[in-house]
């Protein structure tokens, strides 16, 4: 048995996180039984159970943050009352804004450090979902980062495949950003594509909901997401709410392409061989991007001076327009190779499962 924490309460990108690592797993230690719990509440009444599993197991998410814990994870008052190790699984960072000048100065708090030595030591690799987050770790002391790639990579019935290329984009789903400083920018862009595509089906979704009554969900978020909502109804979008599960991204199915700010839609797509135009809110697309070998685009301007403010690009809906176009005139060519990094990665990914404490030899299921 292990202990998997999920991170999945409102935000779709985590429930997929979830979905596709217990899949992973299940497919390579059929065996096991799999004991989920959330990361956000402490573990103490759960620890025998934990304790008589292989081990903890983090399933995905931008878990690698500076307050790593007990910010994120909450795991157990005492430690030392867990006593089997602690794995993370295709774990990213969260740099603000997200440039290499970020990487940097990133670090974990002293106690976050502390943890992260002690899961180093128990653990043969701690996954990381992309190339600057294993770098963050290594920069923190941290020896043994493995670059797997993020879970959702691997949707098991599309390894082995090509990548689709549409010969036209008849119908597109766009996720503006959650971040309210892109608000402007986001309503530019919905009015970038209706231009670009007028013909074309267009669907504007929201990963974590728009205004609905929800603890996670702050009075300030929810004024920002209604008015890109009302904005893109008024540009004839279907708008979505695709928080709490999985079940309502059945649409994207349909969908000839992705484009915005939401890394998990765009790693949806990109898994199962389809095309999507990824913007960088902060460091988790710029990570996302770089592992992939995709030219994204930094919502972003670049940051100067001691304090470093997010602030965001007056050329993102620009680039996005020249992206675009570039993509239809070629029949998305650019995205031609994408399905064999997925593939190299997923024999890490492999690797990366066979090392679990207990795992027998890992099957490469495809």
């Amino acid at each position: 048995m292990y202990t998997l924490l999920t991170g999945a309460k409102i935000n779709m990108g985590d429930f997929l996180i979830t979905d596709r690592c217990q899949k992973l797993l299940k497919a390579h230690l059929p065996d096991e039984e799999q004991f989920v719990l959330p990361h956000w509440e402490q573990l103490d009444s759960h620890l025998e159970r934990i304790n008589s599993s292989k081990a903890i197991i983090i399933m995905g998410g931008p878990g690698f943050q500076p307050q790593f814990y007990p910010g994120v994870y909450k795991l157990a008052s005492d430690l030392s009352r867990i006593k089997v190790p602690i794995v993370p699984m295709g774990l990213g960072w969260k740099g603000v804004p997200g440039d290499y000048r970020t990487l940097q100065g990133y670090r974990f708090s002293p106690v976050a450090t502390d943890v992260l030595k002690r899961i180093s030591l128990e653990t043969t690799f701690l996954g990381c979902r992309d190339y600057m987050t294993a770098e963050v770790l290594r920069r923190n002391g941290i020896s043994n980062p493995l670059m797997t790639g993020c879970p959702v990579w691997y949707h098991l019935d599309s390894l082995g495949k090509p990548f689709s290329r549409p010969s036209a984009v008849n119908s597109i789903v766009v996720t503006p950003a959650q971040r309210p400083v892109y608000r402007d920018q986001s309503v530019a862009l919905l009015k970038e594509i209706t231009t670009l595509l007028p013909k074309a089906k267009k669907y504007c979704s929201f990963n974590r909901g728009i205004d609905q009554e929800h603890p996670l969900l702050s009075a300030g978020e929810k004024r920002n997401n209604r008015h890109i909502a009302d904005a893109a109804n008024g540009l004839g979008y279907e708008v979505k709410d695709t928080s709490g599960g999985l079940e309502n991204t059945e649409f994207y199915e349909d969908c000839d392409l992705h484009l915005g700010y939401r890394v998990h839609s765009h790693l949806h797509f990109i898994s199962r061989r389809m095309p999507s135009i990824l913007l960088h809110e902060d460091g988790r697309g710029r990570g996302m991007s770089e592992a992939l070998n995709l030219l994204g685009v930094d919502a972003f301007a670049p940051s100067r001076g001691v304090f470093r403010k997010l602030k965001p690009s007056d050329t993102a809906v620009e680039q996005v327009r020249l992206y675009l176009r570039a993509e239809m005139d070629s029949g998305f060519a650019r995205f031609a190779g994408a399905d064999r990094v997925i593939d190299a990665h997923y024999d890490v990914m492999c690797r990366f499962i066979q090392s679990l404490p207990g795992a027998p030899a890992a099957r490469q299921e495809r």
